[in-house]
């Protein structure tokens, strides 16, 4: 309007980014990170294969210790034990990411006391308050703040810690847990078993676990004190054993 001539953009141009915006729109919107904003969304990948574990603590146990506070009464995550093959092992059991998600820590994440045995990191579910933070675990060089989809590999379980003898038995190896949070809040957590989508739910099946119940600790329990192997009706045991 000024006289002005505008250069024009190529058409190629033009056309890579219409496709770049139509692909962005088909798949929902662009990845998010921890914005704890969106709906909750269910898991589609498990964080295990479940053929390489032989146990897991259920939600509300009295297994590890109280979490997600210092002072709740039980134990509202999920503490895996490896089967045989892998027992008192690091850089051996794979993990993988249980949704479309960017990895990133935040300050409890990289707190001394979760840097023991493994690292501590959240995947944040994309558009969604849904991340699950990963317990013991020696993920993959240059994974923070990238973005991963469910079924990739986040890293390798770390199950013997510095200077710690192995376990010559399965059942006082130590164990690797995660949180599932559904309200883009630590402190309110969900048990892993209810948040799979029913496909994921399903690959358990052929280890004996059928139903979310089996997973429960009923009544939200109060604990006198808690274990570190499996020992107590609150852990579940696949079968078989292997």
């Amino acid at each position: 309007m000024n006289g002005v001539s505008r250069p024009r953009l190529p058409l190629a141009m033009i056309l890579t980014t219409l496709a770049v915006a139509m692909g962005v729109a088909a798949c929902g919107g662009s990845p998010t990170g921890p914005n704890g904003s969106g709906p909750a969304v269910a898991l589609t990948a498990n964080v295990v294969d479940p053929e390489s574990v032989n146990a897991v603590s259920d939600f509300n146990s009295c297994s590890g210790h109280p979490f997600p506070e210092n002072t709740s009464p039980n134990s509202a995550k999920n503490y895996f034990w490896p089967n045989s093959t892998n027992f008192s092992t690091n850089g051996v059991l794979p993990e993988y990411a249980v949704c479309n998600g960017t990895a990133g820590q935040n300050s409890d994440d990289t707190a001394a006391n979760e840097q023991d045995r493994g690292q501590t990191l959240h995947l944040y579910c994309d558009n969604s308050s849904t991340s699950v933070r990963y317990f013991h675990l020696a993920f993959t060089p240059g994974l923070l703040g990238q973005h991963v989809h469910a079924g990739d590999l986040m890293g390798y379980a770390s199950m013997v810690g510095t200077g710690q003898a192995p376990s010559v038995t399965w059942q006082n190896s130590s164990n690797f847990d995660v949180a599932v949070i559904q309200k883009g809040n630590d402190n309110t957590t969900q048990n892993y078993f209810a948040a799979l989508d029913a496909s994921t739910f399903a690959a358990w099946a052929a280890r004996g676990l059928t139903s979310v119940v089996q997973t429960v600790n009923p009544g939200n329990p109060t604990c006198a004190s808690f274990l570190s192997a499996p020992g107590s009706p609150d852990i579940f045991v696949f079968t078989p054993a292997r």
